[in-house]
């Protein structure tokens, strides 16, 4: 998320143009963050406007207006978490939204490891190398120890290199000890 910190002080002062302008450059975050909780195009939508609302409603109240993304991506977090509590449990395979499925193998490749992650893991995740966020900055928005959230990432990290060591073709695996392939067109492709 990079919006100006002049932005988010205009916004703050009142400026309803400027406050139109944050709340369009954090829906595509929001909805990406609430997604990620819910796995549900619906719910993280219904998420995320609810997030971007009690954003606009306290944005008066923010201190730190240097700190607007980690407060913003706490409101996210906390609005998806509650829409997933009451969410339908019985919710269809298919109603879960898979997006963007033109990107390069190695990108589907790990967005499937990450989705393999269970929630606690997968979030931290999605925070760090999706938004960028610090560890400290990760910890904020979870309410979490940052100790935690390091050992989270630390997690993460370990079940992704195996996720993927897992799914790599056979042809991106290293060679037997012998330097042969047992199947020679392995080889020659």
């Amino acid at each position: 998320m990079k919006q100006s910190d002049e932005l988010v002080s205009r916004a703050c002062a009142g400026d309803d143009a400027a406050l139109a302008d944050l709340i369009c450059s954090v829906w595509p975050d929001a909805y990406r963050i609430a997604w990620s909780i819910v796995r549900n195009r619906s719910v993280a939508e219904d998420a995320a406007q609810e997030a971007c609302a009690r954003a606009w409603r306290g944005l008066k109240s923010l201190r730190r207006r240097e700190r607007f993304a980690v407060w913003f991506y706490r409101i996210v977090v906390n609005e998806a978490r509650r829409a997933q509590t009451t969410m339908r449990r019985d919710e269809s395979v298919e109603a879960v939204a898979v997006h963007d499925e033109t990107s390069p193998d190695d990108r589907i490749a790990v967005r499937a490891a990450i989705e393999t992650l269970e929630p606690r893991l997968r979030l931290p995740i999605v925070l760090r190398y999706y938004y960028g966020l610090r560890g400290a900055e990760i910890a904020q928005v979870l309410g979490a120890p940052a100790v935690t959230v390091r050992w989270w990432l630390m997690l993460a990290h370990r079940r992704l290199r195996v996720a993927l060591d897992d799914s790599a073709s056979p042809s991106q695996h290293t060679a037997p000890q012998d330097g042969r392939f047992k199947d020679e067109s392995i080889a020659a492709g």
